[in-house]
């Protein structure tokens, strides 16, 4: 057995992190907002207000140059020399570590940036765009033509594609076949006459260097297309500043990449989050003359946690951990017992990544359980994963059907998250069951939760749920409802712990992030069974519990040595923390001062200067 940790060392959870306040001036408007962030929420709904006009002031008119390039990753460019893209951070709120889709798919980050939603909304997860539900949740440009007919916008994209699917709305829409210089020119040559309010440019170059060499400055031809991307947008800028109405009108410009692109990080390099997936890896800097410097860098990502894991598999392998049939039954609760179960997961890449790399259907990873998913005469509980989340399911008993699912918030892969599930019985009789990804309720799929939109609110179990049955206490692969090669599990597991007790809300908060727990946690008392699933070899995982309810591994394992990150943000949580590509389209329509319809449910929010 490892020695235990102090609890009181690792306190220091996610209530830590600070809120960032920015401000800006908004359109033509001296305008600070302020924005308030929420965990149930992909963004803040931000609607400008009208001018405080006055006889003696002169409001300049608002543009825009929106400038896009393809498959720059946000620290390439900072560490290039980019010395044009870098003239411009002393007037701007900017990001090297701004976040893409992480579906590594250009048309669902290029619809991103153009509609202001994302692609549960806009449907283009292809890059054939087959399925795509652009008539609902069409561009930017239809959205402030709709609201101002007058303002003129005009496009001029290096991909033919984007012109062909996503410039509906434009006065103006070229396409210039992979042809950057071309691109580039066309719009100098647009800004110097040309009365539009916005322009918006997208190159190629950058991308295509990083195809044919790889996506690192470590790679000669795609550092030298970031500088050569860098010089374009030098001679855009100065275009603009040339103009001979400057003077009276009031620019945004705004420079980003819609994704990064593949290459393997050194290890010191690799915080095992969603910054160091090189394909979402974006830069983003809105500039205008009247910005104060504003830098937003990565925030906190988690607590530090390492020890050893087996790695648990499904087909072939089939590896799990099993409590003998004797001792098992000790963790049958019957009709009446309130328990608790913790269990700490890292999620591996999932054999099918078409639907993004940790995107899983169903496989269930702990439970007790003959097999997992529907049915009746199948009593027990499974922890499974769901989509890119998790969820709780859980049947037996009469009068209670096929069972239930409760689905839990989304966890990042590649580090790891506690999982806690409470059941108390109320005074009411009924049974409820509270989940809580690291430490924080919600659920996303039932009593109106969703996963853009999850409630924290615990569930009530109809009729006389009981869970008991005569199967092992198992971690790790279970037959029963697997979707193919994305139910095929590929995960860690560690610190399992079950409690004879319904843990208080309080106390999961406290203690969920904890990389271990001894005799200090104030419910250490009910603990029926505590698995530090920690080894480091063999095949006993031994039960530090009353009932010493050793787990033996079976089937194909190996152990792993881990140093990682425990109760890092979700990528949606994180894409309220810095820029991500559909808070793009929000910052253009504010700019302009046009109200934020609700009927358009925008999926961005609005980046404030200092």
């Amino acid at each position: 057995m490892r020695d235990q940790f102090n609890t009181n060392q690792f306190k220091n959870k996610l209530k830590s992190m600070k809120n960032f306040k920015f401000q800006s001036y908004i359109g033509a408007s001296l305008l600070v907002l302020t924005l308030a962030t929420s965990c149930n929420s992909d963004f803040d709904k931000v609607t400008p207000g009208a001018p405080d006009v006055s006889g003696n002031v002169n409001y300049k008119v608002p543009k825009v140059l929106y400038i896009i390039a393809d498959g720059a990753r946000g620290t390439s460019v900072r560490d290039a020399e980019s010395i044009n893209i870098k003239s411009l951070i002393g007037n701007s709120i900017y990001t090297w570590t701004g976040l893409a889709d992480t579906t590594r798919t250009d048309a669902t980050n290029w619809a991103d940036m153009i509609t202001g939603v994302k692609k549960e909304k806009h449907g283009v997860i292809s890059e054939d765009f087959v399925g795509n539900k652009l008539t609902a949740y069409p561009s930017i440009f239809t959205r402030i033509k709709s609201a101002n007919p007058k303002l003129r916008i005009a496009t001029f994209t290096s991909s033919d594609v984007v012109k062909t699917q996503l410039t509906g709305g434009a006065d103006i829409a070229e396409s210039f076949a992979g042809n950057d210089d071309a691109t580039k020119s066309r719009i100098i040559d647009f800004i110097k006459t040309d009365t539009a309010s916005l322009i918006m440019g997208q190159f190629s170059g950058v991308e295509a260097a990083g195809k044919s060499s790889g996506f690192d400055n470590s790679f000669a031809p795609y550092k030298a297309a970031i500088n050569s991307f860098d010089a374009k947008v030098g001679e855009m800028v100065a275009a603009v500043k040339a103009r001979p109405t400057y003077a009276k009108e009031n620019w945004l410009v705004i420079i980003t990449s819609n994704r990064g692109g593949q290459f393997a990080l050194p290890a010191n390099q690799d915080d095992k989050t969603v910054f160091s997936n090189t394909n979402a890896n974006v830069f983003t800097v809105i500039y205008n003359a009247s910005f104060k410097p504003t830098f937003i860098g990565k925030p906190f990502l988690g607590n530090s946690f390492a020890g050893s894991a087996a790695r648990y598999k499904g087909d072939p392998e089939r590896t799990q951990g099993l409590v003998s049939l004797d001792k098992s039954p000790n963790f049958n609760f019957g009709s009446e017992t309130d328990f608790s179960i913790s269990v700490k997961i890292k999620k591996r890449f999932t054999k099918n990544r078409s639907r993004g790399d940790y995107f899983y259907q169903w496989p269930s990873v702990l439970g007790k359980r003959a097999n997992s998913g529907w049915g009746e005469n199948n009593p027990g509980w499974d922890f499974s994963l769901f989509y890119n989340g998790w969820r709780f399911f859980a049947s037996g008993g009469p009068n209670w059907g096929t069972g239930i699912e409760i689905g839990g918030l989304d966890i990042s892969g590649d580090t790891w998250h506690d999982l806690t599930v409470v059941i108390e019985r109320k005074a009411d009789g009924f049974k409820y069951v509270r989940v809580y990804t690291d430490g924080v309720l919600g659920v996303t799929n039932q009593n109106g939760g969703s996963i853009a939109n999850p409630v924290a609110t615990e569930i009530r179990l109809n009729g006389q749920p009981n869970f008991d049955n005569t199967a092992p206490l198992r971690v790790g692969y279970s037959g029963g409802e697997i979707d193919g090669d994305y139910g095929n599990i590929n995960v860690n597991l560690a610190e399992l712990k079950i409690w004879k007790v319904a843990l208080p809300d309080a106390v999961v908060k406290q203690y969920a992030c904890d990389p271990s727990m001894d005799s200090s946690h104030p419910y250490y008392d009910y603990l029926v069974g505590y698995w530090h699933l920690d080894e480091g070899s063999g095949s006993t995982m031994k039960d530090l519990g009353p009932f010493e309810a050793n787990m033996t591994l079976q089937g194909t394992y190996v152990w792993e040595s881990f140093t990682d990150l425990l109760c890092s943000p979700t990528v949606t949580a994180l894409g309220t923390l810095v820029p991500k590509n559909s808070d793009l389209p929000a910052q253009i329509i504010s700019w302009f001062n046009i109200p934020r319809q609700e009927s358009w449910a925008l999926d961005g929010k609005v980046w404030i200067s200092n």
